[in-house]
């Protein structure tokens, strides 16, 4: 198959060029697959290694500029594919021909490259599945927020044709808003309805002005039940400024003192500080805040909680068997039901050496759609109080957040004559 290429004879081994091998594959004569070409005799391999490494190689490849092979792609494949014709150089009578031909093996990749695959291959599949399971949670929230939502609306739908009732109505003098209260009682509200929001004179109005402008902070404005009221305390009922524990506790005071009067229900009100301590610390901590009081003999127990930065209220009622908690903010806190269920249970065994019946007694957290609700973020002390105005009384909760403004004056003015108005 190579005519232009003669071969000649040797004595010892021939060398057949084969098309595809890139180094020359000893053959016979006899064995050669192209029989019409003379076969050239090579030296044998032990006489090709004595060669002097000084002499250049019988036939060698040719040399070609290294920019020829920086030639682009098709040039490279074109010069593999049809191999230049090679200078030869002739010693003697031996002769080789060496076909330069591509390898197509491709080298398999090193063991620390397969590895590393595979830890890519690994993590991907972690995080996938995490993200699905992450995914699936966010689906699951969404479909059940959806679905307090549906509920929270069908609930408020029983409550439209009040809240209709309610804004149809004519407000009080002074633009007082009035609530919706059962039909029973009707009447005798628009009776007393003016005795519920006093007026606030104006003789009054410049008393409360007097104390709510600057001056001497620790000044002495009032004392009451071992309490003392100072000018910093007073100006927390100004504007939107947030109700400390003296002003609370000087109130809540105010309230028991009422309580005495005829045909109002016994009232004890703890100290703002009882229930943190009681929560944080138990009863050990406590019992003697009520050495010289039996709670039992009373109808109500009034329980101020604070909540860090938030007001909220607890009430006892001994003639309901009931522990409400009421949030102007829609809080609900069980917790803080039973912790004074279990003070009432240990109360009862250390003064009264015995146990303490709960049978009939419920826990109850006011819904937000049953008491009035705070707009602001400061009037949560207000609240509390007001509910206890409301409850010591035995009268409906009936204000709103558009009273507060009214009520902080008025609370004023009490907190400076030591009686509620």
């Amino acid at each position: 198959p190579h005519p232009s290429v003669p071969i000649l004879d040797s004595p010892s081994t021939s060398w057949c060029p084969h098309p595809l091998p890139s180094v020359p594959i000893p053959v016979s004569p006899s064995q050669c697959p192209h029989p019409g070409v003379p076969i050239l005799d090579s030296p044998s391999p032990s006489r090709a290694q004595e060669q002097p490494s000084h002499k250049p190689s019988l036939y060698s490849a040719p040399s070609y500029p290294s920019s020829i092979f920086e030639s682009s792609n098709s040039t490279a494949r074109q010069q593999q594919e049809n191999p230049p014709a090679s200078n030869t150089q002739s010693e003697g009578s031996d002769s080789v021909i060496l076909l330069k031909v591509k390898d197509s093996r491709t080298p398999a990749p090193s063991l620390p490259f397969f590895q590393a695959e595979l830890w890519i291959k690994e993590l991907t599949s972690v995080y996938d599945s995490r993200a699905r399971e992450r995914w699936r949670q966010i689906e699951e929230q969404k479909a059940l927020a959806l679905q307090l939502q549906s509920q929270r609306l069908q609930e408020q739908e029983h409550t439209v044709q009040d809240l209709v009732d309610l804004n149809l109505r004519v407000p009080l003098e002074k633009e007082i808003p009035v609530t919706v209260v059962p039909e029973e009682k009707e009447d005798a509200k628009s009776a007393d309805g003016e005795e519920e929001f006093p007026e606030i004179t104006e003789e009054m109005e410049k008393e409360i002005k007097s104390v709510f402008r600057g001056g001497n902070q620790d000044e002495v404005l009032s004392e009451a039940f071992r309490l003392t009221i100072t000018r910093k305390d007073i100006q927390t009922l100004n504007n939107l400024n947030w109700l400390n524990d003296e002003i609370i506790n000087f109130y809540m005071n105010l309230l028991m003192e009422r309580s005495k009067e005829k045909g109002l229900p016994a009232v004890h009100a703890f100290n703002t500080f009882f229930f943190t301590k009681l929560k944080t610390a138990g009863y050990q901590a406590v019992k003697r805040w009520t050495k010289k009081v039996d709670i039992f003999s009373v109808d109500l127990l009034l329980v101020p909680i604070h909540l860090g930065v938030h007001w909220c209220l607890a009430v006892v009622d001994f003639r309901k068997k009931t522990i409400t908690y009421y949030d102007s903010m829609g809080g609900i806190n069980s917790e803080a039901c039973r912790i004074l269920l279990q003070y009432l249970k240990q109360e009862s065994l250390d003064k009264k050496r015995k146990e303490f019946d709960t049978n009939g007694w419920s826990l109850l957290s006011k819904k937000s759609q049953e008491i009035p609700q705070q707009m602001n973020g400061s009037d949560c002390g207000m609240f509390a109080c007001k509910y206890a105005d409301c409850i010591t009384k035995d009268k409906p909760i009936n204000f709103t957040q558009q009273h507060m403004p009214y009520f902080r004056k008025r609370m004023a003015w009490e907190i400076l004559h030591r009686k509620l108005l």
